[in-house]
């Protein structure tokens, strides 16, 4: 815990099962983990990135998109302790013993995306029109339990987001950006981040 708390950690939030841009919400999240690659805090450290569509696995053993069609198939057939298990996974992790080599046991715990919200410094949540998100209003509830600010990358007019949602984003001490660079130069002016530059055989 310790070393986890020395980290700045961020969770990127948005929809991932019924996406506009039709990549699972890959995309825009690849490319933010990209640019926190190069961002160091005075400590040395780097930014912690809760990216959801690497860590799901992690969980459920699968990748998110087979997930999502099973989980289709279990609404349909009403196969609903499936829909728990798996749900459970998700939003609560899991815990489990393991051998160390000195054959001692070590209790371990894989995330959920709760424990992703709880453990962040802030979020950042994308959204398109089109997009139909659902756990991304749950994480924007526990975060504004917690003061977490939520950071949006602003990709419609405002007044198209749910209401609740822009009340929460402002009640978190979050905002909304209208480019990931602009929401960028906010953070790292904001968390006295410091940005490696990259070398020129790296640019090309």
């Amino acid at each position: 815990m310790n070393i986890i708390n020395d980290w700045l950690k961020t969770y990127l939030i948005g929809p991932m099962e019924e996406v506009a841009s039709g990549d699972g919400g890959r995309g825009w999240r690849a490319t933010l983990r990209e640019e926190f690659s190069h961002r160091f805090a005075d400590n040395g450290n780097g930014v912690f990135v809760f990216d959801p569509t690497l860590e799901e696995v992690s969980k459920v053993g699968m990748e998110t998109e087979t997930l999502h069609k099973k989980i289709q198939g279990w609404l349909a057939s009403g196969n609903n302790h499936k829909i728990k298990e798996y749900g459970s996974l998700i939003w609560e992790g899991k815990t489990y013993i393991e051998k160390t080599e000195e054959g001692k046991a070590k209790l371990v715990h894989v995330m959920g995306d709760i424990d992703y919200v709880k453990n962040s410094d802030f979020l950042i949540a994308r959204m398109e029109k089109g997009d139909r998100p659902c756990g991304t209003f749950f994480e924007v509830g526990i975060a504004l339990e917690h003061r977490t600010p939520i950071y949006v990358i602003q990709t419609m007019a405002r007044s198209e987001y749910p209401g609740s949602f822009v009340q929460a984003v402002f009640t978190s001490g979050g905002d909304f950006f209208d480019s990931s660079t602009t929401l960028l130069e906010f953070i790292d002016k904001k968390y006295k981040l410091k940005v490696k530059k990259r070398k020129s055989n790296e640019a090309n």
